[in-house]
């Protein structure tokens, strides 16, 4: 993919800063360890990438990283994977300990005899060898946190809410410079953006990974997570391929979210509702029971949600997207069709039957009609999905982008405005634009939250000085 030119003059700004940095052999600064649950995630979006090197030294490259598996045996199933050259097709699974394969006895379980390939994160000094039941070797590929892709990282914690050095700076900038440096980061963080989304698009498909990266956008800041999850586990294809009712119960039942108590509590519509769902649920979920266990069912974040952002109804929104999915996917699919008008108008208008009128599944029904994905989620997938995948196909665009208004703020947000400007009025004026604000957040995150010095050593002040 050939480089933005602002992005490009931005990474030339700050790539001195961090040469020598970015290849750390762990992430360290995330709000919580990531569990193995997360890592899969991870490496079946691509995140690791696609080539590496097995234990014995020979090149490996996933040609297809198949299907996450819902019930007994390997993690991924139907993979196709090249040696050295040569293709083999099987499954592949995936261990923090590559003594984890005898530890679960998959060694002598008949339902890994096809598993081509081990991956595992940690593994003693003396080599440790796998082996199916037919007692087959199995090559293994030792994963590192360091190969993930620096845009696919979890979101670090804050930075502490302080004026910093960089605002005197700032401050005696002239208008036109400030513009500048925002508008490059912001293109810079476009384009890290459109990396990640065409990393995803390499390993499952442009259709799959516009479905992941909607998803993603339903679950707003605490819930995105999950909802990867859910689209990667159930790919868009094999979901519309069902009755709606079907494909209802699918996600609401592998999110773990139909009720089985309480039900006197319901009201009569609801009770409907659930009805249409659990005829299909009952017949379904057998075959994703390995799922529906504690450690492997998402990990909802419930506390402090608004009643518009709770998941249940950031999940109707989904079943209404893929009831319209052609409609909402096409202008995505091919950059010749887009059209942000008609395409904000396609995900306002979504309806559905139940979820337009309901918060969750326990709440009384509103008196009016409520929108199921609001202007301000719509913005959220012009700036995460819509313009990092079309932009490097129609680079005008760009001209389009800037002039998107600017999102709801949020923690983040007012922290990188306080550090970067205090009170200065250009922590005002740049903040009408969603360009300004990725740009306050990539320079945030690339200096503020890389910084552990309390400003004193901070390098962006002085190179602010070199920016032209």
């Amino acid at each position: 993919m050939t480089p933005l030119p602002l992005a490009d003059h931005y990474a030339r700004f700050r790539d001195p800063v961090f040469s020598g940095l970015e290849e750390t052999p762990a992430l360290t600064g995330f709000e919580k360890p990531m569990t193995e649950l997360d890592l899969q995630s991870l490496w079946f979006a691509g995140a690791f990438g696609s080539e590496f090197t097995s234990s014995d030294g020979k090149p490996v490259l996933i040609v297809d990283f198949g299907v996450w598996n819902s019930s007994a045996g390997p993690d991924f199933t139907n993979c196709t994977v090249q040696f050295n050259g040569v293709i083999q097709r099987g499954d592949i699974e995936l261990d923090s300990d590559s003594r984890d394969w005898e530890r679960h006895l998959h060694g002598a379980n008949p339902d890994y005899a096809r598993v081509v390939l081990h991956l595992f994160f940690h593994t003693p000094e003396k080599r440790f060898f796998t082996r199916t039941v037919e007692h087959k070797e199995v090559p293994q590929v030792k994963l590192s946190h360091s190969m993930i892709a620096q845009e696919a990282r979890p979101n670090r914690s804050l930075a502490a809410a302080r004026l910093g050095r960089c605002a005197t700076p700032l401050r005696d900038m002239e208008t036109a410079r400030v513009q500048s440096v925002l508008e490059s980061a912001a293109q810079y963080r476009l384009e890290r953006k459109s990396l990640r989304l065409h990393r995803s698009i390499a390993a499952h498909g442009r259709e799959q990974a516009v479905f992941q990266a909607l998803a993603q956008t339903l679950g707003y800041r605490n819930n995105q997570q999950p909802f990867l999850l859910l689209s990667q586990r159930l790919p868009v294809k094999r979901l519309l391929k069902l009755p709606q009712a079907e494909r209802e119960a699918l996600l609401f039942g592998i999110s773990g979210f139909l009720p089985t108590s309480n039900m006197e509590t319901l009201t009569p519509e609801t009770l409907g509702y659930l009805r249409l769902i659990w005829d299909e649920w009952w017949r379904l979920r057998s075959a994703w029971a390995r799922w529906l266990e504690s450690p492997q069912l998402p990990h909802w974040k419930l506390a402090a949600t608004r009643p518009g952002n709770h998941p249940q109804r950031r999940l109707g929104a989904l079943t209404a997207i893929l009831a319209t999915w052609d409609r909402i996917s096409a202008p995505l699919m091919d950059a010749g069709r887009w059209s942000q008008t008609a395409w904000k108008e396609s995900l306002i208008s979504l309806q559905h039957d139940f979820w337009s009128t309901h918060y969750t599944l326990f709440a009384q029904p509103s008196s009016k009609p409520l929108a199921l994905i609001g202007e301000t989620r719509v913005q959220e997938m012009l700036a995460n999905v819509a313009y990092p995948l079309l932009m490097p196909e129609r680079t005008r665009l760009w001209a389009e982008y800037l002039e998107l208004p600017a999102m709801l703020d949020n923690q983040k947000l007012r922290r990188a405005v306080l550090r970067l400007f205090g009170d200065s009025p250009h922590g005002i004026e740049f903040q009408k634009k969603l360009h300004h604000q990725q740009g306050l957040l990539q320079l945030y995150e690339d200096f503020c939250l890389e910084d552990d010095s309390a400003c004193a050593d901070c390098p962006f002040p002085e190179r602010l000085k070199e920016w032209r």
